[in-house]
């Protein structure tokens, strides 16, 4: 890998992280773009990988980060009593479970229109959190009780739908929390960072896995190990930086945060993914 993409790659995993700390999702909103990008140009990434192979290896990358941002982020907001961990254990086991049927189900049904659905489903969670007059989640950070039944059952949607779409577990995990589950908005990041961790290490699991049973039999078949290095170290000093500036914020200004990068992430899903379906049809 040259200068350009270590130092490329360092830069995006600053970004990376600081949202990971901020909001509570992964960064491969980030990193897998810039992946894309990165795995299509072999002066710089250093490594000629087949066009065939470069989304996967993209997304592999991806998830290998996401462990070590997620554990990081979970760790800073544990040590403030912030994590929710009677939701994160009974979410993470479902969801496990149910990644592996979103993932078999996925080859089967069209991508790009569910993902543009998702989009669309981002966007009017977006707008329900700027504009409900009815305030989920604004409740004491002391004052949540979690329901088994309803945790398993959330962790399922949030293991099957993630599978299923191809994103990150962040991006299912907050809507979740929220409107199902009524985790206090002041714990929403810290307990879906803490969630991520199950789902990135089982995606990268599998694809370890997937890796060891191709022709080259080798377990990093789907990992760009210097990209993933250089994101990781740039996420790890940068998550920090925004879980500091997550728990310096008002209360009643996550809402309207979590509603400015739904809508965004929303947008840009069904952008990219119209233009895919239109583009094929």
């Amino acid at each position: 890998m040259t200068l350009a993409g270590w130092l490329a790659a360092l830069s995006v995993g600053l970004l990376a992280g600081a949202i990971s700390g901020l909001v509570g999702i992964g960064g491969g909103a980030v990193m897998v773009p810039f992946l894309y990008f990165f795995l299509a140009h072999p002066e710089i990434s250093g490594a000629l990988i087949l066009h065939s192979d470069q989304a996967v290896v993209a997304h592999a990358t991806s998830l290998l980060v996401i462990v070590p941002i997620s554990v990081r982020g979970a760790w800073l907001y544990h040590r403030e009593g912030l994590v929710e961990w009677n939701a994160v254990w009974r979410m993470g086991i479902a969801s496990v479970v149910t990644a592996a049927l979103g993932a078999r189900v996925a080859i089967l049904v069209p991508g790009e229109l569910l993902k543009v659905a998702f989009g669309v489903f981002l966007i009017i969670i977006a707008t329900r959190l700027a504009f409900s007059k009815k305030r989920e989640g604004d409740r004491p950070v002391d004052g949540n009780g979690i329901d088994t039944w309803r945790a398993l059952v959330g962790g399922a949607a949030v293991g099957f739908f993630s599978a299923l779409l191809g994103v990150g577990g962040g991006l299912v995990a907050i809507p979740v929390l929220i409107y199902w589950l009524h985790v206090p908005i002041r714990k929403v990041t810290a307990t879906s960072l803490a969630l991520i961790t199950f789902t990135a290490v089982m995606g990268v699991f599998s694809y370890g896995m997937s890796g060891l049973y191709r022709s080259s039999g080798d377990v990093l078949t789907y990992f760009h190990l210097p990209a993933a290095l250089a994101l990781a170290v740039g996420a790890i000093l940068a998550v920090p930086l925004g879980t500091q500036l997550q728990l310096s914020m008002p209360t009643h200004r996550l809402r309207p945060m979590f509603a400015i990068v739904f809508f965004l992430l929303g947008l840009r899903i069904v952008t990219v993914n119209l233009f895919d379906l239109v583009r094929f049809s």
